[in-house]
């Protein structure tokens, strides 16, 4: 029996916690703005709902990274990695920082400010990112994807693989065979 899902956070947002004992890799879906305490909201695929909303410090390092258009890192990827150091009012809190990002030359780092008068090296890494047919990536997902998250996902990839028939043969097939599969399990 699988537990880890009963120790997601209830937020509306990822949180520390979600980062703290494994890093999340994942590609930016939309870019958008969010409010006076959290100007940046970035939607992850796979996390719907539950936006990255990067610090300052986090900011500036995607900024480093991609520049300053928001709307060109739809389509890449970064790695999130908790930091238990990360500081707030003096109390160690813990923090989501960027530890790698997809689309850049090489591994960089900049200077951040952790305090008055002090900065620290972050170092980010490129992240290489294996582009996967959307076939291959159903397949592999509907192997382990509740009956809810296959029929949720199917219509999006059956979209992407419109204009090849004989992909969207494949891909039918292995929807239909899952499905009934995962029926059967909820029936018997």
């Amino acid at each position: 029996m699988d537990l880890s899902q009963t120790i997601i956070p209830r937020s509306d947002q990822l949180n520390f916690e979600d980062v703290q004992s494994s890093n999340i890799t994942a590609v930016i879906k939309s870019v958008r703005a969010g409010n006076k305490e959290q100007p940046v909201f970035i939607d992850l695929e796979g996390y719907d709902g539950r936006p990255y909303k990067p610090s300052k410090s986090m900011r500036r390092v995607l900024i480093g990274g991609w520049g300053n258009d928001g709307h060109t890192w739809v389509g890449k990827s970064l790695t999130l990695a908790g930091d238990a150091s990360v500081r707030f009012g003096g109390v160690a809190v813990g923090g989501i920082k960027v530890k790698a990002m997809s689309d850049v030359e090489d591994n960089f780092s900049l200077m951040l400010t952790v305090s008055r008068g002090k900065r620290v090296e972050h170092r980010v890494e490129k992240l290489v990112v294996q582009k996967t047919c959307p076939l291959s990536w159903f397949s592999e997902e509907a192997i382990k994807a509740p009956l809810k998250r296959l029929e949720a996902i199917y219509p999006k990839v059956r979209e992407k693989l419109k204009d090849d028939s004989e992909s969207l043969a494949k891909l039918d097939k292995v929807y239909q065979t899952r499905k009934s599969e995962l029926e059967g399990v909820n029936n018997g």
